[in-house]
């Protein structure tokens, strides 16, 4: 094999990016804006703080395997250990399950465009469909 004419030089990390906002942060003060929850609104309250922090601590947990594989780098004996956080750092699998339950949880709570949208009085949840429900309703109790 001939000698190569120019060398190699080593590839240098790739810039430091700015980190999103906390989404624990910005799910808490959603829901601290949804002055329309009630007491019963709790549970789904606290299942949409839940899937925020899941979503975080997957981020946090890849953020940890990124620096346990440089600190480690040919040391075989944590090779194990890092195996078994990186069967716990599938942020893609995480934020592509939760995500969209989170979104279905602070729709359900009218945290949407949408859902707030859906809530106005002058127009019925369900719009034309339920209101010609309604009219119908309407018109076997009157006759």
């Amino acid at each position: 094999m001939p000698p190569r004419r120019r060398k190699l030089a080593a590839v240098s990390d790739p810039p430091a990016r700015d980190r999103a906002p906390d989404l624990r942060d910005a799910v808490r003060a959603a829901l601290d804006g949804m002055t329309w929850l009630d007491p019963s609104d709790q549970a789904m309250r606290a299942l949409a703080l839940r899937q925020a922090e899941e979503i975080e601590k997957a981020v946090d947990r890849a953020a940890e395997l990124d620096e346990l594989r440089r600190e480690l780098a040919g040391d075989m004996a944590a090779l194990k250990r890092l195996q078994k956080l990186e069967a716990m750092c599938e942020i893609t699998k995480t934020v592509g399950w939760l995500g969209p339950q989170l979104q279905g949880v602070l729709r359900d709570l009218g945290g949407t465009p949408a859902a707030r949208k859906a809530m106005q009085g002058d127009k019925p949840i369900g719009g034309r469909l339920a209101q010609l429900r309604a009219n119908a309703a309407a018109r076997e109790d009157d006759a």
